[in-house]
């Protein structure tokens, strides 16, 4: 493959995130079904048990289905919850939040499976309630705990791909940077390679997660910062016009409501409209 090839599956991907999570999740998940379900139906055939097709199927499904859903849930409480803290309490929390993940995923399982078998018309046992609910949280914590790896290195990757912004140090700048004020360059760290861009070319920011999203012409490069403390740093140039969005007021063409069009359309919210405002008649 061509280096320009490369770099356009690279952008691609890298453009269309939002899709190829949801492709490579929801291909995960079936690939799972199919061959976990099969795998049962070989095994009774081995044992020279009888058992109706559908029912492995059914099995897996109502398992899988009910942890693609979960996923999440569990990523927006990860985000606004759980990395707020250090790696000691979130590493103890995600053992904590193991336990309810483990209920919600039985409870809907079994659910699930009453009523296919009704359907089929047959009737689903549970098993013995105390060694089945052991039995399906171990499985349960371990599903947990390779969905968190999956993600995290999900997440690292495209912070790979796409560089990732940080704030020069002291070193890096030949000089002891002001305190309470933005530096006016950003390092850069980019599969390997390091190079400095211009804060004032950020042309806006969107929150996501514990990452700001600092986008500059083509690029986005994600840094690891909260949009309290990001908007407190950047300098007069720059408005908060929604929770999760900041604009420098030098790239702003036009503001009235549309329907559409061809530049990108961020939106102002009622909470910061008259600062918004105030900020324009000044500059």
């Amino acid at each position: 493959m061509t280096t320009e090839n490369h770099k356009k599956y690279q952008r691609h991907f890298l453009d269309h995130q939002y899709f190829w999570t949801i492709t490579l999740t929801v291909g995960w998940f079936a690939l799972n079904i199919l061959i976990l379900a099969t795998t049962t139906l070989m095994e009774f055939a081995r044992a020279k048990r009888s058992i109706q097709i559908w029912e492995p199927f059914c099995w897996e499904i109502s398992s899988q289905v009910i942890i693609l859903l979960l996923i999440p849930i569990g990523i927006y409480v990860s985000n606004h919850w759980v990395d707020k803290f250090s790696w000691k309490i979130r590493l103890a929390l995600h053992a904590v939040l193991t336990i309810p993940f483990s209920g919600i995923h039985i409870a809907g399982m079994v659910g699930t499976r009453h009523l296919w078998y009704q359907r089929m018309g047959s009737q689903y046992y549970f098993g013995d309630l105390s060694m089945e609910l052991l039995y399906e949280y171990r499985k349960d914590a371990q599903t947990y705990l390779i969905i968190t790896l999956v993600i995290f290195g999900y997440r690292f990757i495209v912070r790979r791909l796409r560089g990732e912004a940080s704030c020069l140090t002291s070193s890096e700048e030949n000089e002891t940077p002001e305190p309470e004020s933005y530096p006016e360059r950003l390092l850069i760290k980019k599969l390997g390679r390091e190079f400095l861009i211009q804060t004032r070319d950020i042309e806006w920011i969107e929150a996501s997660g514990n990452y700001a999203n600092l986008y500059i012409k083509e690029s986005v490069y994600p840094m690891r910062i909260t949009m309290d403390k990001l908007e407190k740093l950047l300098p007069s140039n720059y408005a908060r016009i929604h929770r999760s969005t900041i604009v420098n007021l030098e790239h702003i063409q036009e503001i009235e409501s549309l329907d559409s069009g061809n530049q990108k359309i961020l939106t102002l919210s009622r909470r910061y409209r008259d600062e918004f405002k105030s900020l324009l008649r000044l500059s």
